[in-house]
């Protein structure tokens, strides 16, 4: 059986990166098999990368700031206190709409 674990924040986990950072929380390290999650941060008008696909279910919860949440072809407005739900295999992304930096989540499944 897996052990059940705290993990803080931690600054020396944070990846620093031109649009912002990431700084992982639960995956392999951590003693997770299926489930993932990493907290983004991204700079005004960026995103973490181009909208893709992949395997494994994600969400997307938006903790601070505006974005615009790409699913499939579409494109759709999003503001702090929502979340971005994308199943296996739909092209998704969020791109830093607004003014300030954006904070989010992601929890993500194995591929």
């Amino acid at each position: 059986m897996k052990q059940p674990v705290v993990i803080a924040w931690d600054e020396a986990r944070k990846r620093v990166h031109e649009r912002g950072y990431s700084l992982p929380f639960v995956g392999e390290q951590s003693g997770a098999e299926v489930l993932q999650l990493h907290l983004s941060s991204i700079n005004p008008g960026e995103a973490a990368h181009e909208p893709h696909v992949h395997g494994g279910e994600e969400i997307m919860f938006l903790i601070t700031g505006s974005g615009m949440a790409t699913l499939g072809e579409e494109e759709h407005p999003m503001e702090a206190m929502a979340a971005l739900f994308a199943p296996e295999g739909t092209r998704h992304g969020l791109r830093n709409n607004g003014e300030s930096p954006i904070t989010y989540l992601v929890i993500r499944t194995s591929e």
